[in-house]
């Protein structure tokens, strides 16, 4: 709880500057002052008022008749100060200090309030801290300090005589002092703010609704957008799937067109092998029907019984061997046709599959590439920027394994 020690004053109503500070000390729980009229009384009580509050008393004109009158001490300014020791909220031991000055023109004197100063004890170090502050910032802080508002301070705790009948005024003055002790007015206008607040609430909160009546809408499209693009991925990697095991059909019909073509040109190979064997087999009746034609000819006058029986006996070997020679080319030529014609048989069946297979893929492909435009479009429409980049990529492999394998 707060509590006040010392007050120190001078340059105040009676109390000359020229003399030393004259010092009160208040006691707990009561303290009384008392003294003959004139004695200061009212001063105290006053420089009490000012210190905590900054209020002057009532009818000192503006501070004129509060600090000493110049006129009396003989100068032509006159510096007055209050100090104040106390006792904050918290227990912890503070001086205030307030200064004025009043200065004598030559048909006026003005009124002066100087920057106040607040000492305390750093709670750390122990050593003694003094800031210098505005007046308006003291008024602020003081009670602040000492957990009591300023109304109460002015009306209530150091009220002057001139104001202790307050409480008998008229109504209005005696609400507008209520006003300020229970800072009902405060109330008053943090009620009128929060229904100003209020209303700016619900204004803002029903356009909120109609946003979230908007944002929903969106939100539903949003989910019907994403089960086309969970569709549509869903559809790409079976096509991917697809196109993967056509890869693997393409690459299997490779293979066996590289087969097929080893057998074509094997069959090519015994074709022309067959032909040579055919002139082969033509020269050699060529050759044994010349010898037929020698054997047919007479030739006992142009030679000895000995000569024509070694001949003979030559030309049955010759003609022994031409026959065996003739009789295997055709059997070698009788089992290369016959594996020419199957051969054939299974070109022609192998060429039958391939074109079927061929346009399977054909088709097969275009269905493909038209189902990359219409996942193309679904994405543009939607600005799907990474399904766009999927069917893409799928697209791209698609060409290239066409063109690999044309």
């Amino acid at each position: 709880m707060a509590s006040i020690s010392k007050l120190s004053v001078r340059g105040v109503r009676a109390f000359s500057p020229d003399d030393e500070e004259q010092v009160i000390s208040f006691y707990s729980p009561l303290t009384v002052i008392v003294g003959n009229n004139g004695c200061g009384k009212t001063t105290i009580i006053e420089s009490l008022r000012y210190a905590v509050a900054g209020t002057l008393p009532p009818g000192t004109r503006s501070g004129q008749a509060f600090v000493h009158d110049p006129k009396s001490a003989g100068q032509t300014s006159v510096k007055a100060n209050i100090k104040l020791r106390f006792n904050n909220r918290a227990g912890n031991s503070m001086v205030v200090v307030r200064s004025m000055e009043l200065t004598q023109k030559k048909t006026t004197m003005q009124f002066k309030a100087l920057d106040g100063i607040l000492r305390t004890n750093d709670p750390n170090t122990g050593e003694r801290v003094a800031l210098s502050h505005k007046c308006g910032e003291l008024d602020r802080q003081i009670p602040t300090l000492m957990g009591v508002s300023k109304p109460i301070l002015e009306h209530v705790v150091f009220t002057h005589q001139e104001d202790s009948s307050w409480p008998l005024q008229d109504a209005a003055s005696l609400k507008r002092k209520f006003d300020d002790i229970f800072d009902s007015t405060r109330y008053a206008k943090a009620l009128e703010a929060i229904r100003k607040s209020r209303l700016e609430y619900a204004n803002v909160a029903k356009e909120h609704k109609s946003e979230l009546s908007g944002l929903a809408s969106h939100k539903h499209a949003a989910e019907g957008f994403r089960q086309e693009t969970d569709m549509a991925r869903d559809e790409l990697a079976e096509i991917d799937e697809k196109m993967a095991a056509c890869d693997e059909s393409i690459e299997r019909e490779s293979e066996k067109r590289s087969k097929y073509e080893r057998v074509l040109n094997e069959m090519q190979e015994l074709s022309d092998r067959a032909g040579d064997l055919r002139n082969e087999t033509e020269r050699d009746e060529t050759i044994a029907a010349s010898k037929r034609s020698m054997l047919e000819e007479d030739w006992t006058d142009e030679q000895t019984s000995e000569r024509l029986e070694a001949m003979l006996s030559g030309f049955d070997d010759v003609i022994s061997a031409d026959v065996r020679k003739r009789d295997e080319a055709e059997r070698t030529s009788e089992q290369i046709e016959g594996d020419i014609e199957r051969l054939r048989g299974k070109t022609v069946s192998l060429n039958s599959r391939r074109g079927k297979l061929e346009a399977e893929c054909e088709a097969h492909d275009g269905v493909v590439r038209q189902r990359y435009r219409l996942v193309d479009e679904i994405a543009a429409g939607y600005d799907l920027q990474e399904v766009a980049a999927l069917s893409q990529r799928s697209a791209a492999r698609l060409t290239q394994g066409t063109a690999g394998t044309g």
